[in-house]
């Protein structure tokens, strides 16, 4: 009697590849997934970096607010007392503004931190890509011409908030849809591909990629990743427009004289692309302090979406809008002073026609 046909083998249960061509192929795979791990920790690096020199001044600037809260406290106290007895109808409004647990002050506050914070590591990115951008318009390569072309004309052609959804929602469902193409549970199991990213020190990505657990992608990447590509599209334009200021005469005199490429553009180039590019970056970052409130649609807790909550719970949306104004003008106001002086610095020595 003839013996009944084997079961077909489950492709999750088949044994581990060791050694040949999927051996490789793993260590490839769990390279690459090193790779943007490491990219991922560059951002973070970036964004500690932000904080670690914001810390110091957010000191400053609250031991100044407590000494200031303590001198002033006597005086505060008595212009309390004193809209008690003109106004008393506007105590509610000076309560709802009010710090702890009974006003929104402090909930607007870490708004306020967590915008700048966004725009400042959104800042540094986009300078990073607008300088590349511009050296990849002006470079002698077709390619790369083209190559800056699609980005610049792509970027500046799609609202902000539609650039903001498909890289929040896209990156989303993108990758959950190409880890339930490519079947990563039985992949894994066939290239050994969670053993050795459990030996590259990657339990969490052997936990995201090899599992069916859904891809989450934080409100804060999204938002720096949609607001640099946006400001660096900008910037480039800023950048090509500053590089092609500069008198040609100036770098060929500095090549003359034995200037390397490296050296030319670290002291003769850049030092006067900064002093041309400067007005438009200001222009761009008053820009990218009104695109951090774009980031409220992805529920991530920047100043607009702290105002949104507060409106939605005291129904007072006047007096938190206009309170939010406020804010974006005091850091706008705040910004234009800063760049003033930056382009003062730059200019230093620059005869003024």
């Amino acid at each position: 009697m003839p013996a009944p046909p084997a079961p077909a083998a489950d492709p999750a249960s088949l044994a581990p590849v060791t050694a040949g061509f999927g051996d490789v192929i793993g260590w490839l795979a769990a390279g690459v997934i090193g790779l943007f791990k490491l990219i991922g920790l560059a951002f973070d690096g970036l964004a500690w970096l932000v904080g670690w020199i914001w810390w110091p001044v957010g000191q400053v600037l609250g031991f100044v607010i407590d000494v200031l809260g303590d001198l002033f406290a006597v005086v505060g106290s008595a212009i309390y007392a004193w809209i008690a007895q003109v106004a008393p109808g506007t105590l509610r409004y000076v309560d709802l503004l009010s710090f702890g647990p009974t006003g929104w002050g402090d909930d607007l506050w870490t708004g306020t931190k967590l915008t700048l914070h966004l725009a400042v590591v959104s800042l540094g990115v986009g300078l990073i890509i607008g300088l590349l951008g511009a050296g990849a318009k002006l470079a002698p390569n077709k390619w790369l011409n083209r190559l800056g072309d699609a980005y610049t004309t792509v970027i500046r052609g799609i609202p902000e908030l539609l650039t903001l959804l498909l890289i929040y929602y896209g990156l989303q469902f993108g990758l959950q849809g190409a880890l339930a193409l490519l079947d990563t549970p039985a992949l894994c199991a066939a290239l050994d591909l969670g053993a050795k990213l459990d030996s590259l020190g990657l339990e969490a990505a052997n936990a995201s990629i090899c599992t069916d657990e859904p891809v989450e992608v934080s409100g804060f990447a999204a938002g720096v990743i949609a607001l640099s590509l946006v400001f660096g599209a900008f910037a480039t334009e800023v950048f090509r427009g500053a590089i092609l200021s500069v008198p040609g005469g100036q770098l060929e005199a500095a090549r003359a004289i034995g200037m390397s490429r490296a050296l030319v553009i670290r002291r003769i180039l850049l030092p006067q692309v900064w002093r041309f590019a400067l007005p438009g970056l200001g222009n761009l970052w008053l820009v990218l302090i009104k695109d951090t409130s774009l980031i409220s649609v992805i529920a991530f807790d920047e100043l607009m979406r702290k105002t949104f909550i507060a409106v939605g719970v005291v129904k007072e949306p006047f007096l938190f809008f206009g309170v939010a104004c406020l804010v974006y003008l005091a850091i706008t106001g705040v910004s234009m002073i800063a760049f003033n002086r930056v382009e003062r610095w730059a200019s230093r020595g620059v005869r003024r026609v």
